[in-house]
């Protein structure tokens, strides 16, 4: 009877055991799945944040080649020009002789204080003596151009006019110059892309004029001027 007791006493002993054991089996798992979910979010993150990274430095590397190219653009471009540094104003102007043949000529050129950049609007008509068409002053206000068959028309301020004669009477200039305006601007963009180019100068209340036929070295110019202008004005 003893010997039953120790037996059944031992079964309970041995099962509470037995239990206790396969709980703690049980909860062995639990700490080891909980720490490689958090090392799995951590690897994640350093992965998003390699990535970001990465993004951040090729944006930047092409963000770099895209100035630099740029740059060699506005450098190419500006090589063709004139460029005077005066009270502290930086001119890109085409090259131009200083007396012309007698006509009529649209000589836009660039303005930079080192910061900003501004397109100039540029009329000048000039005479001498010589010249056949005998036409002399004008006193002009008005332009009138034909590009590609598409007619233009500007008015100017005369107060703006600078007229000028050497002192031996034998030529005379008047000359328009001022930040173009949206319409001088929408003329030379045509002028710059057209093969043919006929301009007129004159005075609306007289009627005096002095026409003119751009050549194709004229119309380069003017292109190249634009192009110039539309590079740097993305600095603006």
């Amino acid at each position: 009877m003893i010997a039953i007791g120790i037996y059944a006493a031992l079964l309970v002993i041995g099962g509470a055991a037995y239990f206790a054991l396969s709980e703690k089996k049980a909860e062995l798992p639990l700490r080891p799945a909980a720490e490689q979910s958090e090392q799995s979010a951590q690897a994640v993150e350093a992965a998003r944040k390699a990535d970001e990274a990465k993004a951040r430095a090729e944006a930047a590397e092409k963000a770099a080649k895209e100035a630099e190219a740029k740059q060699k653009q506005r450098d190419t471009l500006a090589s063709a020009f004139e460029v005077e540094k005066r009270n502290g104003l930086t001119l890109y102007t085409g090259h131009y002789p200083k007396k012309p043949a007698p006509g009529v000529y649209l000589r836009p050129f660039v303005v930079s204080d080192g910061v900003s950049y501004a397109l100039k609007f540029d009329v000048y008509y000039y005479y001498n003596i010589d010249d056949p068409q005998q036409t002399a002053w004008v006193h002009g206000d008005a332009l009138a151009a034909s590009v590609d068959g598409r007619s233009y028309h500007l008015a100017f301020n005369t107060k703006e006019r600078r007229d000028k004669m050497s002192p031996d009477a034998e030529n005379l200039a008047e000359n328009y110059v001022h930040d173009a305006t949206k319409e001088e601007t929408a003329l030379l963009r045509a002028i710059s892309n057209a093969q043919n180019v006929s301009i007129t100068y004159y005075q609306q209340a007289t009627g005096d004029a002095r026409s003119q036929t751009l050549s194709r070295e004229d119309i380069k110019k003017i292109h190249d001027m634009m192009a110039f202008y539309d590079a740097v004005a993305q600095e603006n």
